[in-house]
């Protein structure tokens, strides 16, 4: 139940710090949405599928700020020799998913988010083929969850994102918004997000 709500809370609030951060971001996000849904009634989950751009942020967020920086812990269950490494049966078993997508070798500007960096991959897959990035773990035992804690994410970012115009209080820029993580089972942010909301639709859909 915990992994349900906290992690994809967490991965909402970094996205909407990185949006925040960036207007131009948002205005794409909100012209997409716009597009599709117009501004005479709410985002519906069947919308998703037709916001590519909103998923390109969406997996953005998953690279650069993952809710959990590790793996599910695994055990090995025989000896085990990898990349020129023996683990011996019976060794627990870590991924550090933080660094994975943080990595030099992988990623250019790797400090850097741009959702742009997805544009040309295949969106309608959750997971990375290429494990560049592990947001759900992988195979027979990754998160039963994914489909539906990634529509939560895009559903709630969606809707926030429609109905109000966001930014950053009195105070503070993008420059001085704390983004370090509070590490822990899962990362949120160590500085909790204060944004302010302006609405941009008609006020009978906020009912």
């Amino acid at each position: 139940m915990a992994g349900a709500t906290d992690t994809s809370a967490v991965t909402n609030e970094w996205a909407l710090a990185e949006i925040i951060r960036n207007p131009e971001i948002q205005r794409k996000i909100q012209e997409e949405i716009d597009s599709v849904v117009g501004v005479d009634r709410n985002v519906e989950e069947s919308d998703l599928s037709k916001l590519p751009y909103l998923m390109c942020v969406i997996k953005e967020t998953f690279r650069l700020h993952p809710a959990g920086p590790f793996s599910i812990p695994r055990e090995t269950m025989t000896d085990t020799k990898l990349a020129g490494y023996h683990i011996p049966k019976g060794t627990r078993v870590l991924i550090n998913i933080f660094s994975l997508g943080r990595s030099a070798e992988t990623w250019s500007e790797p400090l850097k988010f741009e959702p742009e960096r997805w544009a040309n991959e295949n969106l309608s897959v959750i997971q990375d083929p290429a494990f560049r990035i592990l947001p759900f773990g992988h195979g027979r035992r990754g998160c039963p969850g994914s489909n539906l804690g990634t529509t939560m994410v895009l559903l709630a970012l969606s809707r926030l994102l429609h109905a109000f115009n966001w930014s950053l209080p009195p105070g503070v820029t993008s420059e001085t918004i704390d983004m370090a993580e509070d590490y822990g089972c899962t990362t949120p942010m160590r500085t909790r997000l204060y944004a302010m909301a302006s609405p941009r639709l008609a006020p009978h859909l906020y009912a």
